[in-house]
């Protein structure tokens, strides 16, 4: 190994450009250590290898790729999830809907559907938590799929399937719905910084509720008697999905709003 003549410590003052955190984090990364580590040790020599890998990582960061691709994970509910280009970042918003559906449905046995799974943040999460819930995962991208069922290694209570939204699933089979369906619209200006995640995975059409119109309508045939469906949409949607939920037979709604105050969640049932 040939050790170069930088330090943690100037290799972190030379990437200036991205925050100290993030700096730290992928240095951490290219080490195999902790940002712990990292800060206790700003004056040990970094080998030429671990200094020319920290250099590229920085420069994907500069260009504006997430932080979260470049480790390869993401933080969600205290667990880490690997994640890639083929699967969306897990964001605190739809933390939100797994704290909401926590709190709002009991404990007790039942079936849960999770709608667009991705790296398989809400499915895995809900069944880590409640141990009694089945819940069962699908996703149309086999790739974002193989991500998810690594994430799921260790969870015994979930199952994965390739498919669209709803297909090959019984009717009337399912207790909770939970989905984070695509709701921004083409050509909204967020998208810029959005340009490194999947877009089949963001975007949907008429203004953004096109997805969420087909989850409405299907989720309600699949739904049990005493079936919720939990949705995650845009903040100026809320008034059109109520809208929808009504036209497809759906009562009784409960909106959420995100930790910036804003709408965000809707937990709707059929009775």
């Amino acid at each position: 190994m040939i050790r170069s003549t930088s330090t943690v410590r100037k290799l972190l003052a030379r990437a200036m450009d991205i925050p100290l955190l993030d700096a730290q984090l992928i240095l951490g990364s290219v080490l195999g250590c902790s940002r712990t580590w990292i800060i206790a040790h700003n004056n040990d020599f970094v080998c030429k290898k671990a200094e020319k890998q920290f250099r590229c990582k920085v420069k994907r960061r500069i260009s504006g790729e997430p932080i979260a691709y470049i480790l390869g994970y993401q933080e969600f509910w205290s667990r880490n999830f690997e994640v890639d280009q083929t699967t969306l970042i897990p964001r605190p918003e739809t933390e939100s809907l797994v704290e909401i559906a926590l709190e709002q449905i009991p404990n007790k046995p039942i079936t849960v559907l999770d709608l667009g799974t991705g790296c398989g943040a809400i499915g895995i999460t809900l069944a880590s938590e409640r141990c009694n819930w089945t819940v069962i995962a699908n996703d149309l991208s086999a790739s974002a799929l193989k991500v998810a069922q690594k994430n799921a290694h260790t969870i015994p209570n979930i199952a994965f399937f390739q498919g669209n939204w709803c297909e090959a699933i019984k009717p009337n089979s399912m207790n909770l719905i939970i989905c984070n369906p695509p709701y921004i619209e083409y050509g909204d200006n967020h998208l810029r910084s959005l340009r490194y995640e999947p877009l089949e995975a963001l975007v949907s059409s008429d203004s953004g509720l096109s997805d969420l119109r087909e989850v409405i309508k299907e989720s309600r045939k699949l739904l049990a008697e005493d079936g919720i469906l939990a949705l995650e949409h845009g903040y100026r949607q809320r008034n059109k999905v109520c809208q929808m939920l009504v036209d497809y037979g759906y009562r009784n709604f409960q909106t959420f709003d995100d930790l910036g105050g804003r709408p965000r969640t809707i937990l709707a049932r059929i009775k």
